[in-house]
């Protein structure tokens, strides 16, 4: 199965096939969900927007054909023609500026308060069949009920029932049994609503707890448990990642069996810690680091060149200046067009045997020939 990498630092999005996975960085401390929660809540409140708008719109398109149909109650009147050109006015404008954060949350309420105005002035008009009347609002409240959540319904039923009894005491017709619906259309309309916005809550609550499950187990297939970076399998899916002038930066702690010999092996896990600690704290956004086994990590830095060993130095002086146990060696290549990723890693993996052999504690880069510089 295909799949492609974007990684910025400590995160992967990874694509396999037509779904995306997201990694969320590897010491996450939430901020990343929560911005995926808000880009989330914003999608959805675009669509219940867009949703709204094209409720005006089919609402001014069946007014349109009332305006043409003879025997209609709004056929050949002008006002009935204008209210429903405003309704498919507000409609298209509702969706093209459904994602404008003006619109979204509870601002995104007074949608649902202009639709009830705008339903109780056409019947104050006259041009809308009074039988059809207490639907109306039920559609608006089981809108409210989709994209909102449960008891927002109930706080708007005070604004419903005063915008279905407002075109009555305004001089509209009053039907038989018209005002006295209100106690029917109004229970009817919240229990509707209420009915699915507790529906709908429950089904995100389950679909938010799966999508945490998957990030936590995707984010666990690919990181180090000791260290908290990246993982081998994470480091070989950068490897295949990698494009024509990105570097690969090999890191490896010298004389590492040393600290474990002289302070014991919980020593040395700590060290390797502070180690992934550091390197993945001093990445620039797009860079991604990954812990390929042993004391040996792995640094790839998109589009960096040849001055990937200039970054690398400046890890190591940052690295020494923590006073660890240890110092560290890194070797750096960078990937060439029509070259392997494992010829790139084996590149770096050569330029870290030579700064190993010429005194440790420094970076090495390799000259794309065989030779180490």
């Amino acid at each position: 199965m295909d799949s492609t990498l974007h990684l910025d630092a400590r995160r992967a999005d990874i694509e396999v096939g037509d779904r995306q996975v997201n990694l969320y960085p590897i010491e996450s401390d939430g901020r990343a969900s929560d911005r995926t929660g808000e880009r989330r809540a914003g999608s959805d409140a675009g669509r219940g927007v867009r949703q709204m708008g094209l409720l005006f719109v089919a609402a001014g398109a069946i007014g349109f054909v009332g305006d043409v149909l003879p025997g209609a109650i709004g056929y050949r009147s002008l006002t009935s023609v204008m209210l429903d050109a405003f309704n498919v006015a507000a409609g298209i404008t509702m969706i093209l500026l459904r994602k404008k954060r003006l619109l979204h949350g509870r601002v995104g309420l007074l949608l649902a308060v202009f639709c009830m105005a705008t339903v109780a002035v056409n019947i104050a008009s006259g041009v809308r069949p009074p039988a059809a009347y207490g639907s109306y609002f039920v559609l608006v409240m089981v809108w409210v009920g989709i994209w909102y959540p449960p008891w927002t319904v109930i706080s708007l039923s005070p604004v419903m029932m005063c915008a279905y009894l407002a075109p009555f005491f305004l001089g509209a017709s009053r039907p038989p049994g018209a005002v006295p619906a209100v106690l029917v259309v109004v229970p009817v309309a919240v229990v509707a609503g209420e009915t699915i916005a507790h529906y709908t809550d429950k089904v995100k609550r389950a679909e938010e707890s799966r999508e945490r499950l998957l990030s936590e187990l995707s984010r666990d297939v690919v990181t180090d448990e000791l260290t908290g970076v990246g993982n081998r399998r994470l480091g070989e899916m950068l490897l295949k990642s990698l494009e024509p002038d990105d570097a690969v930066a090999i890191f490896d702690v010298d004389l590492f069996k040393q600290v474990n010999d002289t302070y014991g092996h919980p020593e040395g896990d700590r060290l390797l810690h502070q180690l992934g600690s550091c390197l993945s704290a001093s990445l620039r956004g797009r860079d991604a680091v990954a812990r390929m086994g042993g004391e040996e990590f792995m640094i790839v830095m998109r589009g960096a060149g040849p001055e990937g060993v200039i970054t690398a130095s400046r890890l190591l002086r940052l690295w020494r200046e923590s006073s660890p146990l240890a110092t560290i060696s890194a070797g750096v290549a960078v990937h060439r067009p029509k070259t392997s990723p494992e010829a790139t890693y084996a590149a770096a993996d050569r330029a870290l045997y030579n700064a190993k052999h010429t005194g440790r504690d420094r970076a090495v880069l390799d000259d794309g020939v065989g030779m180490a510089a």
